[in-house]
């Protein structure tokens, strides 16, 4: 999403869904020890990030603009690469 096109409610979603990850990262807890928040917390969390997902893709449409906000792994292979223009110009001035 372009920075200038972002709204101040748009602004705000995507603070309390960080912060929400923040604490979900924060509190982990191994399988084999007792986790520090209640089942029904965890559950709250779950349904806090569907509800901002489902309004951020809300004003995504209502721009114009596709919600693509995916988590991805570090080693997960990316659909795009970069392209140096300078090697580009290099090469095509070599051919003349």
């Amino acid at each position: 999403m372009s920075d200038q096109n972002i709204s101040n409610e748009e602004e705000i979603l995507q603070l309390v869904k960080n912060t929400l990850t923040a604490i979900a990262k924060d509190t982990y807890t191994p399988p084999e020890l007792t986790h520090p928040l209640s089942s029904d917390t965890i559950n709250q969390i779950r349904n806090c990030f569907a509800v901002i997902t489902r309004r951020q893709q809300e004003l995504a449409g209502a721009r114009g603009v596709e919600f693509n906000d995916r988590p991805r792994y570090v080693d997960e292979p990316s659909d795009t690469f970069v392209v140096s223009l300078d090697e580009f110009r290099d090469s095509t001035k070599k051919e003349d």
